[in-house]
């Protein structure tokens, strides 16, 4: 049993974030010291379409927690990766003042350094590692006193905690991407617009679709975070819905051809020079709003396009309808891309109504469609075969009979609505 005042040896490590120590302790003690700090919703503006965040953590998974706990009972368990750890904050977000409670890190002679735990108070929040901490709450006994790499940033901001959330778990399919996305966009009250990368753009895009009552995607998205219910406290469960990660991922696709790479041009530089600016144009079809700052007219495009969706597909879908739901959104995105490429932004209210409309009575329930990646390009295909933008040419060998069976199932209707 750990006697405290705590002193364990730890190495400091200089990294561009911030310099962290490593050290190692037993998994019974960091068990009693840490908690956990799931993302939850904390404020709500609905006015100005914003909320913020606490906590930097998933929620945690019981059956997950029991699956590791196995692991940890084999005689070849090992975790040689860190678990991730900021000190000196407490529950809700509240950083810790007392002197005599705060972690602290002293130097030695031998240019090492000690960390000195004062108490067994619960004083460091999980940023990476808790459904491995957790899983010693279901193993052997015996195992309890396994040592557990640690790297520990001390006084870290919420907000830089949720980032290295995000950036870490950000393409790992086991965490949920559209809390990873909510992560990213943790800070948007603090950051000037100018400084968003387009994904963090893309977050706060689709927090306002989902807020705003004219939306046709308003309460429709999927909120990743816990208490998601004080958002809409009065709102029916509706009868669809689709995940943050797909609108995102939609409207970064519309401002950037390489998000990530945009986001890490952005992050080379100091905080004070961040502008949109400092990135190069591309192919994506509202990339030069995007670097103009015209946040406002991507909103309003997107919002325009997604009304023509709803008055033309969605309102009239059935429940198995794949036009709403994420392949179908996709697809959307996709449809989007080309109008605007074609038409120009300008152009693209009056296009889309003219491409949509078309195949309004293609019913997206059909067996033909599927959910997967195959159902996404084939929802695509379908609405730009009925607007004529693409040719039976232009589709898989494979699918060619099967369109052309779809289009005389579906007859394409004229421009003016009525069928040819």
């Amino acid at each position: 049993m750990a006697t405290f005042p705590l002193r364990l040896p730890a190495i400091m490590v200089k990294q561009p974030l911030g310099e962290f120590f490593a050290f190692s302790i037993d998994a019974e003690t960091l068990r009693k010291v840490a908690f956990f700090d799931p993302t939850r919703i904390e404020k709500v503006d609905k006015k100005n379409f914003w909320y913020s965040l606490l906590g930097a953590q998933r929620p945690s998974s019981t059956r997950r927690a029991k699956q590791i706990a196995k692991y940890i009972n084999t005689v070849e368990s090992a975790f040689p990766n860190s678990i991730i750890l900021a000190a000196n904050y407490i529950n809700d977000g509240e950083f810790q003042e007392d002197e005599n409670k705060r972690w602290r890190i002293e130097p030695t002679n031998n240019s090492c350094y000690h960390l000195i735990i004062p108490t067994e108070d619960k004083m460091v929040s999980i940023i990476d590692g808790q459904h491995r901490l957790l899983g010693f709450d279901y193993c052997d006994d015996t195992r309890r006193s396994m040592d557990l790499l640690c790297a520990v940033y001390m006084d870290l901001p919420q907000a830089y905690q949720a980032y290295l959330f995000a950036t870490i778990n950000i393409n790992q399919r086991k965490v949920d991407k559209s809390l990873a996305y909510e992560q990213f966009g943790y800070n948007l009250d603090d950051e000037n617009k100018s400084e968003w990368a387009p994904d963090k753009l893309a977050v706060f895009l689709t927090r306002k679709l989902n807020l705003d009552s004219k939306s046709p995607l308003h309460n429709r998205i999927h909120i990743a975070p816990l208490n998601a219910e004080i958002i809409f406290p009065d709102g029916a469960k509706l009868d669809w819905q689709v995940s943050t990660a797909c609108i995102v991922e939609g409207i970064a696709r519309l401002i950037s051809t390489n998000p990530k790479a945009d986001r890490n041009t952005l992050h080379k530089q100091p905080p004070s020079a961040r502008r949109r600016t400092i990135l190069f144009p591309d192919n994506s079809p509202l990339r030069q709003l995007y670097l103009d700052g015209n946040d406002d007219a991507i909103f309003e495009g997107i919002l325009a396009y997604f009304r023509l969706a709803d008055e033309i597909y969605w309102q009239k879908a059935s429940d198995t309808s794949y036009i709403r739901k994420t392949i179908g959104i996709q697809a959307l995105f996709d449809v989007f891309r080309v109008v605007v490429g074609l038409s120009g932004f300008d152009q693209m209210p009056s296009k889309t109504k003219e491409t949509l409309n078309v195949s309004s009575d293609v019913d997206f329930s059909d067996p033909f469609y599927q959910a997967s990646g195959k159902g996404r390009v084939r929802v695509k295909n379908t609405l730009l075969l009925y607007a004529d933008l693409i040719t039976l040419g232009d589709v898989s060998e494979t699918d060619r009979n099967l369109f052309l069976q779809l289009l005389q199932k579906y007859p394409k209707r004229s421009t003016h609505g009525s069928v040819p």
